[in-house]
Formats: structure tokens, C-alpha cells, sequence
């Protein structure tokens, strides 16, 4: 089993009266890509700064690598790479000395870490340009480039592919998947593109109003996503056993005593129905089932938008 290296338990963050979040336990392990899911204000911008020591808890706990220690947080915490709000580069700087600046503030070692930090986003070609005359894409590829400058196990990231242009998604998501397949970076990343996320991410946790309403990898997640035929029968295990042995479909499974799941997208379901009831089958409906991501954390909070 991987190693739990960001863990909460029942950690909670108040604001006079108002709680951002509630109660919230999740667990990330070494290696994932968790995607945290919510409308706007469920309290996910909250919840990783408190990881990241930019907010105190109000109750629960926190633990990082293990250590839950407030002594030792602040040593786990050099092991975290974040761009949670947008950091404050100087507009008549380069990408270089925009990070140079910041290696020297942090005390992080080896001026080649601005080098290679600005190849891994793909910045390194952008010489004396100064940062006031970079695109969004840009500023948000050197955000990215300053929370991996000191080489993080892990990296938090809030929305960090708002207002990105198709390509620029493309771009963001690529670096985050090789530094997750090259370097076994774990990446925290919260979005509203659930589309995006569903291209990258290994788990995912739903919040809503501060509490964690799910937590599903993403093998889960699209296996009850997943396109199927829906047949409801006087019995599922006789329909199912017909439909195995007549039409040789392998993926068939009761989902109850009336209701079987064939999954994939079957091209004639009229054929599966027609050899059901030639074998005594009573068929009472047929309907093809299989929603997207949205739908699904739509379904999961019972609103209309997401965010």
C-alpha cells in the first residue's frame, strides 16, 4: 500500500461564526494525481491552505509525511510545492530573475533549479522578455515553474488551469502527468474543468459546504460512469445467463433481482431483448445509461452547476 503522505482528520476552519470547512478527513497518497471537486465556495481553496500552513485549523489534525507534530510541519512543509493564489512576480523582470529573486528569498540551493524549472514548463526560450508582457498561459506556466523549483514530493495547486485557452490545458496538464510518471510527484489539484481532470486524475474528492461528500478513484469512478444497456426483467440472473450463453456477451451482470447491466454500447439491444424473450424472459424495459463526470458530481451535491 502507498504511503499516506497528506492526511486530515476531521479538520475544521471557522471563520468568526461561518466554518469554511467542516469536519473534513481525506487521505492523499504518494504518487496520486487527487483532484478535489466542488462549487465555488465548498471550501477546497480553504482546505489546502491549511495545508500548506497559510491557515490554522480550528479543531482536527494534520499530518504531512507522517509527522503531525506542529514542530515538524514546518520541516514537511519544504516538501510541498504550491501556487495556491497568484504569486507576486515583478512585472519588469524576467521569467529568470522573477525565480532567481525567489530561490534567494527561500534559500533554496543551486542556482541550476531556475534553469531547470524554466525548461520543465517550457519558458526556458523566453530570455529578457519581461514578465508584464507574458500571456496568461505564461504567467500561469511560471507559477508552476516556481512550486517546482525546489523539487517538491508533492504539489497543491488551486485552479491552476482557469481561464487557460485549450492548448494552454494541454500544456499544464502534460507537465503535471511527467512529473508524476518521471519524478512520482503526487499532485493536490482542485478545478471546475471536470472534463480536464477526468483526463488525469487518479482519485477524486467531492465537497460540498466544507464537508467531503466522496471520495472515488477514478477506476470507480468511471466504472459507474461508464456507458451500459440497463434491461429490467422478471429476473436478472435468468436474463443474465441467457444473454451469455445466446449472445455471447460477457459483460453482463445483475445489478438486483429485476435490473441487469450490459456494459459497453451495444449496437442492436433489440437483438438482446428479441433472444430474452424467445427464451422466456418477461422483458419490462430496456434504456441505455452512462453519464460524464459533471453529471455525476451534479447527481452527488443534487444542484445544477458546478464550479
Amino acid at each position: 500500500m502507498n504511503e499516506v503522505i497528506v492526511k486530515t482528520r476531521g479538520i475544521t476552519k471557522k471563520y468568526g461564526a461561518a466554518a469554511a470547512v467542516r469536519d473534513l478527513s481525506i487521505q492523499v497518497r504518494r504518487g496520486e494525481i487527487y483532484a478535489l471537486v466542488g462549487q465555488n465556495g465548498a471550501g477546497k481553496t480553504t482546505l489546502l491552505k491549511l495545508i500548506c500552513g497559510l491557515a490554522e485549523p480550528t479543531a482536527g489534525g494534520l499530518e504531512l509525511f507522517g509527522q503531525a507534530a506542529p514542530k515538524w510541519l514546518g520541516r514537511a512543509r519544504s516538501r510541498i510545492g504550491s501556487m495556491i493564489e497568484t504569486p507576486g512576480f515583478f512585472p519588469y523582470l524576467s521569467a529568470g530573475q522573477n525565480l532567481e529573486f525567489y530561490r534567494i528569498q527561500r534559500g533554496v540551493r543551486g542556482a541550476g533549479c531556475v534553469r531547470r524549472a524554466l525548461r520543465l514548463v517550457g519558458l526556458a526560450g523566453t530570455g529578457r522578455k519581461k514578465f508584464r508582457s507574458f500571456s496568461l498561459g505564461m504567467k500561469q506556466r511560471l507559477g508552476l515553474a516556481l512550486a517546482v523549483m525546489n523539487d517538491p514530493q508533492i504539489l497543491v495547486l488551486d485552479e491552476p488551469i482557469n481561464g487557460l485557452d485549450p492548448v494552454g490545458i494541454r500544456e499544464f496538464r502534460d507537465i503535471l502527468q511527467r512529473l508524476n510518471r518521471e519524478k512520482q510527484t503526487t499532485v493536490l489539484i482542485s478545478s471546475h474543468i471536470l472534463g480536464e481532470l477526468s483526463q488525469f486524475a487518479t482519485d477524486y474528492g467531492f465537497i460540498r459546504d466544507g464537508r467531503l461528500l466522496e471520495h472515488i478513484s477514478a477506476a470507480d469512478l468511471k466504472e459507474k460512469c461508464r456507458s451500459c444497456l440497463r434491461i429490467e426483467a422478471d429476473s436478472a440472473e435468468r436474463a443474465a445467463a441467457v444473454l451469455r450463453e445466446k449472445c455471447a456477451c460477457p459483460s453482463v451482470e445483475a445489478l438486483g433481482k429485476t435490473e441487469l447491466r450490459v456494459n459497453g454500447n451495444p449496437e442492436h439491444p433489440e437483438l438482446l431483448v428479441r433472444a430474452l424473450v424467445e427464451n422466456g424472459v418477461q422483458v419490462s424495459q430496456v434504456y441505455r445509461s452512462g453519464i460524464s463526470l459533471e453529471q455525476y458530481f451534479v447527481n452527488l451535491i443534487g444542484g445544477k452547476q458546478v464550479a
